[in-house]
């Protein structure tokens, strides 16, 4: 036993069950299992701001404490209960199912395309391992359609492994901030900036979803009426959850994209009437105005609202006081002679 107190031999012997560990559960890649050759026995040090680099928390000296953080923060999943250390993914506990996914068609346009979003999909497809020593983890399932995830087998902008904050970043469908934050919490220090490769980022995720979808429900939905209402905001709804989750900057256009904040969807709840149309449109208008403009905005009187949804006059205008009222657009008065016309400058996410 004295010879375990040698430095080298306490590695050797914390190594060799590691490796054994590896093997029984598929912890480690074999070529990759950590060994004393490499053996990083130093942690990065805190800054001068007495901040930890979120990097140092996926040394693979941090495998059982990233294991109970998600036992603790994922226990009522019944996450990582057992040696093994594959366990279900936990997107379906936190977003909406999803019914249909867009594809492209011959001439590469979008298409949707049913799915049926099973449990089979997610069962024992997450594998916390270690990769080139360090704390990841990896998606296994070939049935997923959620093809969007920055898992996914057939992303090609694939992140494998994906680190803790990707994880709960994916799960919960949250900022890489925000997954920060939480696992800085749970750790009780404080985390730098996520700023390393591999690392992405947004403060403002948006839902990335095809305007061709956009007008063609807005087209099926031209004669809407109040009692439309519901089943319209139900298949946007499918149509938005079905999109994929990315980064988002404001100068960011897409001829066949748009890019929708997740308030979307509280705001056509809000809007309880047929003025979601209105409000739809304005969202993707802006966008457009706001690339081909350069940024000198957009101007939409009744009459131009009128004409894009198919509507007369008198409906368009109650619509920009719907919208008005509840604060998703900014207005202006324009006087040309003695006429003044209120015209719609601004759609918001308010």
């Amino acid at each position: 036993m004295a010879g375990h107190q040698d430095p080298d031999e306490r590695r050797k012997l914390i190594a060799e069950r590691w490796h054994h560990y590896g093997e029984a559960f598929a912890v480690f890649v074999p070529e990759e299992q950590p060994y004393p050759a490499v053996w990083h026995s130093e942690l990065p040090d805190t800054d001068e701001q007495g901040r930890l680099s979120p990097q140092a928390l996926k040394h693979w000296r941090y495998l059982f404490n990233t294991k109970d953080f998600l036992r603790d923060r994922y226990g009522e999943h019944h996450v990582l209960e057992t040696p093994s250390l594959y366990f279900d993914c936990l997107v379906p506990q936190f977003q909406k199912r999803i019914y249909r996914v867009w594809g492209l068609d011959s001439q590469g346009q979008p298409e949707p395309y049913p799915v049926k979003d099973s449990h089979e999909w997610y069962e024992g497809a997450i594998r916390l391992g270690i990769f080139e020593w360090q704390v990841g983890f990896s998606c296994c399932s070939f049935l997923c359609k959620r093809h969007w995830c920055s898992l996914h087998r057939k992303n090609p902008k694939r992140i494998n492994p994906v680190d803790i904050y990707g994880l709960i970043s994916e799960f919960e469908g949250i900022s890489l901030l925000k997954a920060k934050d939480a696992v800085a919490k749970w750790f009780g220090i404080k985390l730098g900036d996520l700023a390393a490769k591999g690392i992405r980022d947004s403060r403002r995720p948006r839902r990335k979803v095809a305007k061709k979808a956009v007008a063609d429900l807005l087209i099926k939905y031209r004669n809407m009426r109040l009692q439309h209402v519901e089943i319209f905001i139900s298949e946007l709804r499918t149509l938005i959850n079905s999109c994929p989750l990315v980064p988002w900057h404001g100068r960011m256009f897409d001829d066949e994209f748009a890019y929708f904040s997740n308030k979307l969807e509280a705001n056509v709840y809000r809007i309880e009437g047929p003025a979601v149309k209105a409000y739809l449109w304005l969202l993707m208008h802006q966008e457009e105005q706001a690339r081909n403009t350069r940024g000198t905005g957009m101007s939409v009187s009744d009459s131009e609202l009128a004409a894009a949804l198919g509507v007369s006059r008198p409906t368009a205008r109650e619509y920009r006081k719907r919208l008005s009222d509840l604060k998703l657009i900014e207005t202006e008065e324009k006087k040309e002679g003695n006429v003044t016309e209120i015209r719609i400058k601004r759609t918001k996410y308010a």
